[in-house]
């Protein structure tokens, strides 16, 4: 039985309801639905690596007082999904795999539940399938933003390297095994590249230490090989030539998570993408101080407005 992940300072949103839903091979997914009043449209909403639903409750309620349905799930893999399915096959097609989850969630699970419009909204790694998904010409959804969107990890030189070293390391069968672990930034705020707001910081850290089974610590090689070989794919000239949908990517202005500079690439490469640079934001745009997520929540609005109801 799915559960919410209780903390103090970080209320549910109102009318929150959770549930155990089948991917479209057998494994469990956790979704959560949070329906709004009066609503002019739904948000399908989606996390970074290592995250999970609850450290979004407060943009589900920014959501919400917009007058818009949000629905959210635990990407396989992470968070209090299935975790065992994407080990087993040493992470092999795992980013196809997350594209395919998003797709069965939206059309069996959101659209039934949930009137349209339907807006796409996604948080670095979330940022690839979502992005994998909209290229082969998936219109389910009438809008999408991408906020610091993990379309490619390191700087051009640097990923080419750490792509061989990767895909080496999983020909030599550790696939499921550790990278180096670094300094996880989700632990202490000083010196912490995720965002610039302490109370926001704390909080998803309290998080995972109410739900250490929900948590994650350091990718393992066939996940970075993974990530790294779908990235390279939305690369390949005309790879988003099957964007069909507006999208806009909000980059952070001081990101040093991802490479941010690929963000003008992506946008380049087809004329339905949009960028808009947000100063100063370190990675977690949404989890950053108020001032920036004003910047955020206004590109936001304005790119979804021509599309909502009422």
């Amino acid at each position: 039985m799915s559960r919410f992940i209780d903390i103090a300072g970080n209320p549910l949103p109102a009318n929150a309801s959770i549930e155990d839903i089948p991917a479209p091979d057998g494994a469990k997914l956790r979704a959560a639905f949070f329906p709004a009043e009066h609503a002019r449209g739904t948000v399908v909403l989606v996390t970074g690596w290592s995250e999970f639903i609850e450290k979004y409750f407060e943009t589900v309620r920014d959501l919400q007082d917009r007058r818009l349905n949000v629905a959210m799930m635990d990407w396989r893999g992470q968070g209090l999904s299935d975790r065992d399915s994407p080990r087993a096959v040493k992470w092999n097609g795992y980013f196809e795999t997350l594209k395919e989850d998003l797709r069965h969630f939206t059309e069996r699970y959101v659209k039934p539940r949930f009137a349209g419009p339907y807006i796409l909204m996604t948080h670095s790694m979330g940022g690839l399938p979502g992005l994998m998904l909209l290229a082969e010409g998936y219109e389910g959804f009438s809008r999408a933003v991408l906020c610091a969107p993990m379309t490619r990890l390191f700087p051009e030189t640097k990923n080419k390297v750490m792509a061989f070293a990767a895909a080496a390391a999983c020909t030599l069968g550790l696939a499921t095994t550790e990278t180096a672990r670094s300094r996880d930034h989700s632990e202490l705020f000083e010196g912490n590249i995720f965002t610039s707001d302490k109370t926001r910081h704390s909080r998803f850290r309290d998080l995972k230490l109410a739900a250490p089974e929900a948590t994650s610590t350091t990718p393992t090689y066939g996940w970075v090989n993974a990530s790294m070989a779908e990235s390279a794919k939305i690369h390949a000239p005309g790879a988003l030539s099957g964007v069909k949908v507006p999208v806009l990517i909000v980059s952070a202005g001081n990101e040093q998570q991802i490479d941010g500079g690929d963000h003008k690439t992506i946008a380049d490469g087809s004329d339905m993408i949009s960028l808009e640079v947000i100063p100063g934001a370190l990675h977690e745009i949404m989890m950053e101080r108020d001032s920036i997520r004003a910047l955020y929540f206004k590109a936001f609005d304005d790119f979804v407005a021509p599309t909502l109801n009422g």
